[in-house]
């Protein structure tokens, strides 16, 4: 079987079930609260991101020069929802920066330059046999934005216990570790890609993305999953002890209001 087909397959498979995973998940809750909605946005720009690829890859695109090489940077967005789903996750917005801010600059940032570096092919002030280079520097760009967001989910997974130990009595964030392995995995072959794509005569893109794209794949139907059920259950524990503790605080109300009001008995009997 040829490989490319078993790509196509996994990217659009992926990208459907991305899709319905956003749409499950809102209607699911009954208030949408921060960290579901980076989470979906984290699923979201994954599923565009494969969706784009699979477009690309069956020639669903148009012949206009333009069009036929634009590339939305959905990518760039990946890892910083992610970030800032764990940021409110762990109940840090206060004390953490997501870096959403910086991180739509560098999404319009390369929209922009890209657009501009096609118009001048379109033009003929740019040579076009330079697109696959500006498309691997580009790229390239992404990874070292993407790694620094995930040096800092790194840094927050395993420096959290010291900042604010109470979540781990809900949650040991065993499989955020799980997933900080897996997206070690995925730079691994995001680099290895890169590379590729500048220095290889030989294996360049869309091959040199196969390894990334069936890991990314396998992403979407883990991380969503597991994020979102471990958040659904760390909010019914919190709102679980909450209702204990304010029924706790009810009794001893109320045996003190009893145990005053029969002193004030007594006190009334010998008076």
């Amino acid at each position: 079987m040829d490989i490319s087909i078993v790509m196509n397959f996994l990217l659009i498979a992926g990208a459907i079930h991305g899709f319905i995973f956003n749409v499950a998940t809102f209607l699911s809750r009954k208030e949408i609260e921060k960290p579901v909605v980076y989470l979906n946005l984290f699923v979201f720009f994954l599923s565009m991101n494969n969706l784009q690829s699979w477009l690309i890859d069956k020639g669903y695109v148009s012949n206009v020069l333009f069009l036929e090489n634009f590339v939305f940077p959905w990518y760039v967005m990946i890892v910083p929802m992610f970030y800032a789903f764990l940021i409110h996750y762990l109940g840090l917005e206060k004390s953490r920066t997501t870096f959403l801010g910086i991180s739509i600059f560098v999404f319009v940032g390369e929209f922009m330059v890209q657009s501009l570096f096609l118009i001048m092919v379109d033009k003929g002030y740019a040579d076009a046999g330079t697109i696959p280079l500006y498309n691997a520097i580009e790229d390239a760009v992404t990874l070292f934005y993407s790694l620094f967001i995930f040096v800092k989910v790194i840094l927050l997974v395993f420096k959290y216990p010291q900042l604010n130990p109470s979540i781990l009595e809900f949650d040991d964030l065993k499989w955020i570790k799980r997933f900080v392995a897996w997206g070690g995995l995925i730079f691994v072959l995001w680099g290895i890609a890169v590379f590729l794509n500048i220095f290889s005569e030989t294996i360049k893109a869309p091959h040199s993305y196969y390894p990334l794209r069936i890991a990314s794949s396998v992403l979407i139907y883990w991380t969503g999953y597991q994020a979102f059920f471990r958040y659904a259950i760390l909010k019914d524990q919190i709102v679980l002890r909450k209702k204990l503790q304010e029924d706790e605080g009810r009794r001893l109300g109320e045996a003190k209001g009893g145990k005053d009001k029969n002193n004030e008995k007594v006190t009334t009997r010998f008076s």
